[in-house]
């Protein structure tokens, strides 16, 4: 099993404007006689995915999307160019695409340059059916733009985002995959993020 998820820690970067992800002891051994940290971090924080309500006002909130969605069989595309276009998609493909970029390299500082996808690379996915559609950055959507086009193309169309995965150590190929979000209740939720 590989792990594709970022680990949920001080260091973890975060989106410019994002609250930093904070940690704290909140009891210890010595004085309570248990150890209990408490945590500050977003819907967004680390590996998450976007419901359609993080973009769309009356789309669905997190817990109503079915978890059968976040489970199955994941095509890992690798991509090294600076944007995802139609051409860099496989006409053939799982349920489940995932993108392996050079943002996996860039996880020790926000990287503005990071490589997304282009409006016309969503429009296949949407023709092509896929539930999930997953990016090794923060965001699936170019940095600056004016307006969410890619997010609103993707949850429009019932199309799962997952964001913050790590895929550096992973070879282009199929897997199954399984992310299991947190059961929260409106934008979206931190997720665990697997391969097998």
């Amino acid at each position: 099993m590989i792990d594709i998820s970022l680990p949920l820690n001080r260091d973890l970067i975060t989106y410019p404007g994002d609250a930093k992800y904070e940690e704290y002891e909140y009891y210890t051994h010595e004085k309570n006689h248990v150890h209990i940290m408490r945590i500050l971090m977003e819907t967004h924080s680390g590996t998450h995915f976007d419901a359609p309500y993080h973009m769309i006002p009356d789309g669905m909130k997190a817990d109503e999307i079915d978890l059968d969605r976040f489970i199955g069989k994941a095509t890992i595309v690798k991509v090294d160019g600076n944007s995802i276009d139609a051409e860099d998609i496989p006409d053939s493909h799982n349920e489940i695409v995932l993108f392996k970029t050079r943002n996996s390299e860039m996880y020790d500082r926000f990287d503005t340059t990071f490589t997304y996808l282009s409006p016309e690379g969503a429009d296949k996915l949407v023709d092509h059916n896929v539930k999930l559609v997953g990016i090794d950055y923060l965001s699936i959507e170019k940095f600056g733009s004016h307006e969410p086009v890619v997010h609103r193309k993707l949850l429009g169309n019932d199309v799962v985002i997952i964001e913050g995965l790590n895929m550096k150590d992973v070879i282009p190929g199929d897997y199954e995959f399984i992310c299991l979000p947190l059961r929260m209740s409106e934008d979206g939720a931190p997720c665990r993020a697997v391969l097998r």
